[in-house]
Formats: structure tokens, sequence, C-alpha cells
């Protein structure tokens, strides 16, 4: 009579599905490291756009006056493409109101004039100028837009 041979071989399929389960982990785990990396980036490309969209209505609010006129007035800042890779546009417009009388110091009726500002400023990192719709596609393409609106009395006094 023969003796029953032992069995043998077990241990080669538990360390091949033990294998192919550590690869999967790892699989995972790269991909999400992978996506993280991609959400931070785009985190910070969004702060960076949407401040230098409001550097470019802080530079049409210095001067008011000659940056903005009452048909409208549009500038590309190309100053923030060299310092922070960001095109910026700026559109700036007013309107003129009278809103009734008021007396002045010697008692006659002066008329209120007021002028309504509305600056919009636009900050992207594509190629062209912003807004670029040909850069859109890219994973990486960033575009903020702020819009201020600035009321001023004739003798450059804030309103509200």
């Amino acid at each position: 009579m023969s003796q029953p041979r032992p069995q043998s071989g077990f241990a080669y399929i538990a360390a091949i599905v033990f294998l192919v389960v550590i690869a999967g982990i790892a699989v995972a785990l790269l991909q999400l490291t992978n996506t993280q990396q991609t959400t931070v980036n785009q985190a910070l490309l969004s702060a960076r756009a949407g401040l230098a969209a409001r550097g470019g209505i802080e530079w049409v609010y210095q001067d008011l006056g000659s940056r903005c006129t009452e048909a409208g007035s549009t500038a590309s800042l190309t100053d923030f493409v060299s310092d922070a890779g960001f095109n910026v546009k700026v559109t700036c417009s007013y309107r003129v109101y009278r809103e009734g009388e008021q007396a002045d110091a010697s008692g006659a009726p002066v008329s209120v004039i007021k002028h309504i500002y509305r600056i919009e400023s636009v900050a992207c990192n594509g190629a062209g100028a912003c807004p670029d719709d040909a850069s859109v596609p890219r994973p990486d393409y960033v575009e903020r837009k702020r819009v201020a609106t600035v009321c001023m009395t004739a003798n450059n006094e804030f309103c509200y």
C-alpha cells in the first residue's frame, strides 16, 4: 500500500492572492494621491485668480475719474501676466443720478448728484484675453470674476 502524498502548493495560491490585494490597494492609494494633488493645485490657482481680479478692481479704484467713463472703458492689465501669470481684463462704467436737493451752508437748494461706478474685473490663466474660451477645456484653466460698485458724490465723497 502506498502512503498518501501530503498536500502542497496552497501557500503559493495564498501568496498570489495576497500580492493582488496589496497591488490593488497601492493603485487605489496612488489614484487618491493624484486626485488630492490636482484638487490642491486647482484651489491654489483659484485663490491666485481671485486675488488678480481683486487687484484689477483696486487698480481702477485708485483713479476712478480717469480710468472710468460714462460710456464704459475696458483695459487689459499686462503687468499681471509677468508678475502672477494671469491675464486681467477690467471694465468700468458709471451712471449719473440726481437725487433731489439739499440745502447748502447758506440755505440755498443744491441738487444732489451721485455717480454710481460699476467695476468688473475678470482674471484667467489662459493664453488669450479673458475670458478665454479656447483654454476652457484645459484641466488647469482657472477664471475668476469680481464686481464692485462705488457711489461717489460730485465733490468726491462716498455716498450710500
